[in-house]
C-alpha cells in the first residue's frame, strides 16, 4: 500500500469510468473487490482520484472497519494539498474531512479521528455529534465533556443529539451544575426528544434528585417510554422503596402504549423480593406467565421465591 505514495498526480480521463466500477461494487457490497480495484488503479497511475473517488473509498473504509487502507488514503488526501489548485480543493474538502473522521471513529481510533477533527476549518453539529458518540461509546467521557466547553454556544444548544451526548458525559463525571445548564437550554426540544428525555431522567436521579425526576416523569406523560419507567423503577430499588417500583409497575400496565419487557419484570420482581409482597407476587407471576419468561426473569423469580 505505500506504493501509492509515490504515484504522480496528473489528470486521467479514465477517473469517472474507474469511479464508476468503484461504486457499483460498493453497491453490490463487493467491498474487498473495490479496495483492489483502488490500489491498481494508484499503483499503475491509471487514474487520478478525485473528490468522489475518496468519498466512496472513504464510506467503504467504514463499512469494512479496515484501519491501514484509511490510514494510507488519509496520507493521500494529505499529500494532495501540495500538489496543484484542483487536488488543493480535495484536501480542503468539507465533506471528506467529515467522512474521515467518521471512518476513524467507526475503526475505533478516536486520536486520529480527533486530529482530522482540529484540522477542520468548518465544523458543525454532525461533527461535534459524530466525535462525543464516539469518546461516549468508549468511556472516555471528560474528551467529551472537554469538547463541549470549546462549542459555541449557537451550535451546542442547536440539536437534542448534541446536548444529550454532553448531559451523558455531565452524568457520568458528576458534573451537575453542566447537566442542569443543558436542560434548561435545552427545554425547547422536549417532549419531543424522547432520547434526551430519558437521559435527563437518568440524570437528576444520579444525583438523587428525585423531585425533579418525577416532574419531568409527570409533565411528559404523553411521551413516557418504558426507558423512563424502568430508570424510576431501578432507582426505587437502590433506595428500598419495593412499593414505589410496584406502583410504578400497575401505573405502566395502564398505559396501553407501553407493554412491560423483561427488564421490567426483573425489576419489579426484585422489589416485590425487597419488600416480601408475597400476594402482589402471585398477580404478577399470573402476567409473567402470559408474557413469557427468559433466563433473567427465572432468576429473578428464584430470587424472589428465595426470599
Amino acid at each position: 500500500m505505500n506504493l501509492f505514495l509515490k504515484r504522480t498526480y496528473s489528470t486521467n480521463a479514465n477517473t469517472i469510468q474507474w469511479n464508476k466500477t468503484i461504486r457499483n461494487h460498493q453497491i453490490n457490497k463487493n467491498y474487498q473487490q473495490a479496495l483492489k480495484l483502488f490500489e491498481i488503479g494508484i499503483e499503475k497511475k491509471t487514474f487520478q482520484p478525485n473528490s468522489v473517488t475518496y468519498l466512496t473509498m472513504l464510506d467503504i473504509c467504514k463499512e469494512v472497519k479496515s484501519l491501514s487502507t484509511l490510514r494510507t488514503i488519509h496520507q493521500l488526501i494529505n499529500s494532495s494539498k501540495n500538489i496543484h489548485s484542483d487536488d488543493k480543493e480535495i484536501y480542503n474538502n468539507p465533506r471528506i474531512r467529515s467522512l474521515l473522521m467518521d471512518a476513524y471513529i467507526k475503526c475505533h481510533d478516536l486520536d486520529s479521528a480527533y486530529r482530522v477533527f482540529e484540522s477542520m476549518k468548518e465544523r458543525n453539529t454532525i461533527d461535534y455529534c459524530g466525535l462525543m458518540t464516539g469518546f461516549n461509546n468508549q468511556g472516555q467521557h471528560e474528551k467529551t465533556y472537554e469538547l463541549s466547553k470549546q462549542i459555541p454556544s449557537s451550535i451546542k444548544f442547536s440539536s437534542p443529539i448534541l446536548c444529550t451526548l454532553i448531559l451523558q458525559a455531565c452524568t457520568e463525571l458528576n458534573q451537575y451544575a453542566d447537566g442542569y445548564q443543558i436542560h434548561q437550554n435545552g427545554k425547547h426540544f422536549l417532549p419531543d426528544s424522547k432520547m434526551l428525555m430519558n437521559e435527563l431522567l437518568n440524570f437528576y436521579l444520579k444525583f438523587n434528585r428525585e423531585k425533579q425526576a418525577l416532574d419531568m416523569f409527570e409533565q411528559n406523560s404523553n411521551q413516557r417510554t418504558i426507558i423512563d419507567y424502568s430508570l424510576l423503577m431501578k432507582y426505587y430499588n437502590h433506595q428500598y422503596q419495593p412499593q414505589k417500583t410496584i406502583d410504578l409497575y400497575y401505573q405502566l400496565r395502564n398505559n396501553p402504549q407501553i407493554r412491560p419487557d423483561p427488564i421490567i419484570y426483573v425489576l419489579v420482581l426484585q422489589a416485590i423480593a425487597n419488600g416480601c409482597c408475597v400476594h402482589t407476587s402471585e398477580k404478577i407471576y399470573d402476567h409473567i406467565k402470559k408474557f413469557g419468561t427468559n433466563i433473567d426473569v427465572d432468576n429473578a423469580l428464584i430470587n424472589m421465591y428465595g426470599n
